[in-house]
């Protein structure tokens, strides 16, 4: 199975608890319309139409994660919070380094989208219901999330008169659950005595072991 890493992380979004306002009725139909082209443009691989329907801090944390990939040495992602360990090293561990060289020139948003590299099976199987929102916010719950260990939302925010994927928001939970466990984590350890934990999760993840060199930029 194609796994490009920050679009599997796409589809672990999380809870974030709104209100809903006293507003229009016609909000959370237009939330769910975005939803349903996003969902339709993953399938599809419609990379465009997918770009144009996320958030943009999402591209500049896909952007500044990829430029991570490529330039940080291990002393420099070692200090970095454990999820943001995480996505680097995913993508260091599941694409050459070429293509990692090459996405940098790209819109990486339309790129996976066009490259379909996640489960579309999996992607078919998603439903949010119901969507509720708070000013330029919204948020349902996500169910038939395979994989994920805890209550799953997926976010939108409003952008431009045009409701966008939030994936900050909808990772925000899994960012917190790393750092309160990371007092636990790190007793996961090499023989020379480093943090062991995430090339574990990542083999876990993934099914294989990455070497010691994921820790490098790529060659």
């Amino acid at each position: 199975m194609r796994t490009l890493p920050l679009w599997r992380t796409l589809g672990f979004v999380l809870t974030l608890l709104c209100a809903v306002p006293a507003m229009g009725q016609a909000e959370p139909a237009a939330v769910r319309e975005s939803f349903d082209a996003y969902k339709q443009a993953l399938m599809a691989g419609d990379g465009p139409t997918a770009s144009r329907l996320t958030a943009s801090d999402t591209h500049a944390f896909l952007g500044e994660t990829l430029d991570r990939a490529l330039t940080l040495r291990e002393e420099e992602l070692r200090v970095l919070p454990l999820f943001d360990q995480i996505a680097v090293l995913m993508l260091r561990h599941n694409m050459p380094a070429d293509q990692l060289r090459a996405m940098a020139k790209d819109d990486l948003v339309a790129f996976a989208v066009s490259q379909q590299a996640f489960d579309l099976d999996e992607v078919d199987k998603l439903s949010a219901e119901p969507f509720v929102v708070n000013g330029d916010r919204a948020r349902a719950e996500l169910s038939k999330l395979k994989g994920s260990p805890i209550p799953v939302s997926v976010h939108f925010r409003e952008e431009g008169g045009t409701w966008r994927f939030d994936l900050m928001q909808s990772i925000a939970p899994f960012r917190a659950f790393f750092e309160a466990q990371a007092g636990l984590l790190s007793k996961v350890q090499t023989s020379d005595g480093k943090n062991a934990v995430v090339p574990l999760i990542i083999h876990l993840f993934t099914g294989r072991a990455p070497g010691p060199d994921i820790w490098n930029p790529p060659g």
